[in-house]
């Protein structure tokens, strides 16, 4: 079973490995998807893990805008 440390693991190198490629759309849904684990985790009150997966977000949107600025 997975854990909250590898997801978050697996998502900062996702994060650099997509912007690094230029693949704002990958990035645009790996944002989705922590949005979805962020929600998942206030649902069951875990607050650390819920700033843990709005943190990621917000990271992968701003390496998009970065992407988008170098267009």
């Amino acid at each position: 079973m997975l854990t909250i440390d590898q997801i978050v693991t697996y998502s900062e190198h996702a994060i650099a490995a997509k912007f690094l490629a230029g693949d704002r759309e990958g990035l645009r849904r790996l944002q989705l998807a922590l949005g979805v684990l962020m929600e998942a985790a206030q649902a069951a009150n875990d607050h650390a893990s819920q700033t843990r997966f709005r943190n990621l977000a917000a990271q992968a949107a701003n390496k998009q805008e970065e992407i988008g600025g170098k267009a």
